[in-house]
C-alpha cells in the first residue's frame, strides 16, 4: 500500500503527519508519497526531515488545487492499494495492516472510524463511527448525504479509483465524495470497521467549514448523476419505491432543485399517508412521516422563494408534530420574509437553544435578511457537523 499526503503550506503540521505513519511504513515496507501543491513555505524540507528515506516527493501540476494534487498522487501510485493522510491529521499505528487486510479480502474501499480532535488544542472531541445503516443498507445511501466519518480518509483499490475517472479538478472540497459516488455507480464494494485508525484535526478555517462553497460543490457533485439512474440503482439494490423516492428528494434538495424535490416528495410521502409511520426505523432518516413530509415540503417552498406563506404553514405543522432546531430555523426564515422580524428572531433563538452552536440559526439571527435554510434534517449520529459554528 502507498500512503499519500497532499500538502500546501502545511509547515505547522506536516512533520507530525509524516512521523505518525513511520512505524507502519517500517513494519509493512510501504511507500509514502508527498504531493506538494506549490508550497511557498518549508513544508517539503520539514517533510523530508521527518520522513527520511521512506518519503518520496512529487509536485502537483499547475494551476494546482486539492483535486489536482490528489490526481497527481493517484497517477504516481504503483501499488495495488492506497490511502490518504491529510497534512494536518495523524495516522494511528496498525492502520496500514488493517486496511490492507480489508482490501485484500476483495473490497474496493475500506472505511474506519475516526477520532475527531480540536485542531488548535489537540483535545479529543468525539469518535466518528460508520453509521450502522451503511453496513445494513449499503454505501449507496451516500447519494442521500455523505454519512462517512471522512471521505478522503478511506483506503482504496487503486484500479477502482482510476477506472471511476479519478479526481475532478473542478471540484474543491468534496472531491473525494465525488469520486466515491462515481465508484459506487460502477459497483464498488465497501468494508467498514469501528476501529479508529485516524485522528482528524478540525480547524474552523478549513475548506469544509466554508458552508457556501461546500454547498455549491456538493450540488455540482450530485448534479453529475441523473435522478432516474439513481432511482434504478436503489430499486436494483432492493429498496422500496418510496425509500428510493426519498433518496431523490435528498439529492434534489442538495442540488437546490425545488421542482424535482416537490415531484419526488409526492412519490415518497403521499399527503394521505400515515403521519406516525417511520418508513425505515433503522435507516438514516428515522423520522415520523408526518413531520418529515411537513418539514421537507415547507423547506422546498422556501427554496422556491415564491410561497413563503405556504411554507410557514407547513413548517408550523412540522413544529406541532415534533419541535426541532431545523424546523424552528426554517420557520424563522419564512416569518422574516413575511415581514415579521420579531417572531423570526424568536424562532432563531429557539433553534439555537435546541441545538447549541447551530450555525444556520446564529447566522440568520445576526442578519437583516436571513437566508440560511437548513435543507435536510439534522444528523442523529455523531459527525463533524457542518451545522455547528465550531468543531465542538
Amino acid at each position: 500500500m502507498t500512503i499519500l499526503i497532499a500538502a500546501r503550506n502545511a509547515s505547522a503540521t506536516i512533520a507530525r503527519a509524516v512521523s505518525s505513519c513511520l512505524e507502519d511504513l517500517e513494519q509493512q515496507n510501504a511507500r509514502l508519497v508527498l504531493i506538494d501543491d506549490h508550497s511557498t513555505d518549508d513544508t517539503v524540507s520539514l517533510a523530508r526531515t521527518a520522513g527520511g528515506r521512506r518519503l518520496d516527493v512529487i509536485d502537483a501540476p499547475h494551476p494546482g488545487g486539492v483535486a489536482a494534487a490528489r490526481q497527481a498522487g493517484l497517477d504516481a501510485v504503483d501499488t495495488e492499494f492506497a490511502a490518504w493522510l491529510d497534512a494536518d491529521d495523524e495516522w494511528v499505528p496498525g492502520r496500514l495492516r488493517r486496511l490492507g487486510a480489508m482490501l485484500a479480502n476483495g473490497y474496493d474501499v475500506a472505511v474506519e472510524a475516526i477520532d475527531l480532535c480540536d485542531g488548535p488544542t489537540g483535545a479529543h472531541l468525539r469518535r466518528l463511527r460508520v453509521p450502522a445503516f451503511l453496513r445494513g443498507f449499503g454505501a449507496i445511501r451516500l447519494f442521500e448525504r455523505n454519512f462517512l466519518p471522512g471521505d478522503s480518509q478511506v483506503a482504496f483499490r487503486v484500479s477502482e479509483f482510476r477506472d471511476a475517472g479519478g479526481y475532478d479538478p473542478a471540484i474543491c472540497g468534496p472531491e473525494s465524495y465525488d469520486l466515491l459516488l462515481r465508484a459506487i455507480r460502477r459497483g464498488a464494494t465497501f468494508a467498514f470497521s469501528d476501529v479508529a485508525g485516524y485522528r482528524m484535526h478540525a480547524y474552523p478555517g478549513s475548506v469544509s467549514r466554508d458552508v457556501a462553497r461546500q454547498t455549491a460543490a456538493v450540488a455540482a457533485v450530485l448534479g453529475k448523476h441523473d435522478y432516474e439512474d439513481v432511482r434504478q440503482l436503489y430499486r436494483a439494490s432492493g429498496f422500496s419505491p418510496r425509500a428510493s423516492a426519498w433518496a431523490l428528494v435528498s439529492m434534489a434538495m442538495f442540488r437546490r432543485d425545488a421542482q424535482a424535490a416537490m415531484r419526488f416528495l409526492d412519490e415518497a410521502s403521499p399527503a394521505t399517508g400515515d403521519v406516525d409511520e417511520i418508513l425505515e426505523p433503522e435507516g438514516p432518516w428515522p423520522f415520523r412521516e408526518g413531520w418529515r413530509r411537513a418539514f421537507q415540503l415547507g423547506t422546498i417552498l422556501l427554496l422556491t422563494g415564491e410561497h413563503d406563506r405556504e411554507a410557514e404553514g407547513e413548517l408550523r405543522r412540522a413544529e406541532a408534530l415534533q419541535p426541532t432546531a431545523e424546523g424552528a430555523n426554517n420557520l424563522g426564515i419564512a416569518l422574516a420574509r413575511l415581514g415579521r422580524a420579531g417572531a423570526a428572531a424568536a424562532q432563531f433563538a429557539t433553534a439555537d437553544s435546541r441545538f447549541s452552536g447551530y450555525a444556520d440559526a446564529r447566522t440568520n439571527a445576526s442578519s437583516l435578511t436571513p437566508t440560511r435554510v437548513t435543507t435536510h434534517p439534522l444528523r442523529s449520529t455523531p459527525s463533524r457537523n457542518d451545522y455547528l459554528t465550531s468543531a465542538a
